[in-house]
């Protein structure tokens, strides 16, 4: 048995997908990792192109789905076909960052107790040649329990290429009737709180390991931006009303931490995306339904939909260049340190 399972769930990104594939080749682990790939049906030849990687992969696993599953429920079949200690959820359009397998199996070795990781991301421009940012996170430590975990990053736990978990755990709870019915595009945070739970034990791994790709968002692309929003607060109020039902000051500050990084990611990107952005008037009216008892929602969110979006375009070039807190100055830093060492 293998120590981790890669699980791909793919459509129509073949050359993505290839990408991926030869960033998990380059780790040269091929003992501890089995690659698992769920394609939904794609028009394209993303099966052709992952069969041809069969004979590079030691541990490979190919299913070709006769029709189209839908997001969630890829996800379920891709992790149901897994054999590994643990399940390593991986976007089709991401990829590995060198050394960042060995660093995840490191740290499953440094802290047996933990059911699962959330690791270090950096941002990639759309063609994965230049480092746009890093994703902000605690240090490297380890979190107990539901509350403390959602409370702190449960924006980060809907990034699926960043998250390891158990999969005896994770099994457990896919295989409720009640998760298989979640159709919201999160189905993985929510069974990922159900096996945190009240006490179980979770590794934050700040090092990156996993590179994004930005402006490459499937969803974004078919539902556009004010829906795509909306499946967000929607997806976000359901899996706080399910699992912090008795819990209010939990519940509280999930909606809080998804508000404050996820929910004002997306209106930042879509007030700096070339072109006019539609519906404002109804952006705010449905944000101000979700979020209008926050005050930050009136002195934030709202200005930046009103501004004109050639000073927010400016406002936030200025931020990236001269914010040390920005994750474009973080990924400075880090390409500073890596050319240091290498010297």
């Amino acid at each position: 048995m293998t120590v981790i399972s890669i699980c791909i769930p793919t459509y129509n990104r073949s050359r993505m997908l290839a990408e991926l594939l030869d960033s998990i080749v380059a780790q040269r682990l091929q003992d501890d990792i089995e690659v698992v790939i769920s394609d939904d049906a794609s028009p394209d030849d993303t099966v052709a192109v992952a069969e041809s990687y069969r004979k590079k992969i030691k541990h490979f696993k190919l299913i070709a789905q006769p029709s189209n599953l839908g997001l969630d429920r890829n996800f379920l079949a891709v992790t149901a076909a897994a054999t590994g200690d643990y399940i390593w959820l991986m976007g089709d359009d991401d990829r590995l960052e060198p050394g960042g397998a060995r660093r995840v199996l490191d740290a499953l070795k440094h802290w047996p107790q933990i059911v699962g990781l959330t690791l270090g991301v950096i941002d990639y421009d759309v063609r994965m040649e230049h480092p746009v940012g890093i994703r902000e996170m605690p240090p490297t430590q380890v979190m107990i329990g539901a509350s403390e975990v959602f409370s702190r990053i449960a924006d980060l736990l809907g990034f699926m290429s960043a998250l390891v978990v158990k999969r005896d755990l994770w099994e457990g709870q896919a295989r409720d009737p009640a998760v298989q019915a979640i159709d919201n595009y999160y189905v993985q945070v929510l069974i990922l709180g159900r096996v945190i739970a009240d006490s179980g034990q979770w590794g934050v791994l700040r090092e990156p390991c996993v590179g994004f790709r930005t402006d490459n968002d499937q969803f974004n692309m078919k539902l556009g931006w004010l829906n795509r929003l909306k499946v967000d607060i929607r997806a976000y109020d359901e899996l706080a009303d399910t699992l912090f039902a008795d819990d209010p000051t939990a519940h509280a500050a999930m909606r809080d931490r998804v508000f404050e990084t996820h929910v004002m990611a997306r209106i930042v990107n879509a007030r700096t995306a070339a072109g006019h952005t539609p519906e404002i008037a109804r952006a705010i009216g449905m944000l101000m339904k979700a979020y209008g008892s926050k005050p930050r929602f009136w002195t934030r969110a709202v200005p930046i939909l009103i501004a004109p979006k050639w000073s927010i375009r400016q406002a936030r070039t200025l931020y990236k260049r001269f914010s040390r807190f920005s994750g474009t100055a973080r990924a400075r830093r880090l390409a500073h340190q890596t050319d240091g060492s290498r010297q």
